[in-house]
């Protein structure tokens, strides 16, 4: 049973924007967590994958923009590793759509995983340059 994923200023990249769009994806991969750990519906889960690639996309999009403007130097590298993570979640999304898969714990394990290395290297390693 993986356990829900706790905030943490550790991985604050000091922009209230960009922290509380973190924050918000927590929230969503937690709630992801809790119907995992339950007997919930395929449409349920479906709906939380839906809504975790819809916001997901908004909060790249917006980071992105943010790092463009302060002309972050692994901005390419950035956006593609964004780009396999919509990429996995959305072929997940459409395997429990098309009940192939339930949300397992390998996908709950890719998500955790997948939030925790982002936030706490790849988007830290930006802030310095949000000054």
């Amino acid at each position: 049973m993986i356990k829900n994923i706790a905030w943490s200023e550790a991985i604050s990249v000091n922009n209230k924007k960009i922290d509380d769009q973190h924050k918000h994806l927590i929230e969503l991969t937690n709630n992801l967590i809790d119907h995992s750990n339950e007997k919930a519906d395929s449409a349920l889960i479906s709906e939380s994958l839906d809504e975790l690639v819809k916001y997901t996309r908004t909060h790249f999009r917006d980071e992105e923009q943010l790092l463009e403007a302060c002309n972050y130097p692994k901005l390419n590298d950035h956006k593609e590793e964004h780009e396999l993570f919509i990429l996995k979640v959305s072929n997940f999304c459409m395997d429990v759509m098309d009940k192939k898969a339930t949300v397992t714990q390998e996908i709950i394990t890719f998500l955790v995983e997948w939030l925790l290395n982002h936030t706490s290297k790849d988007d830290l390693d930006y802030k310095h340059y949000l000054a």
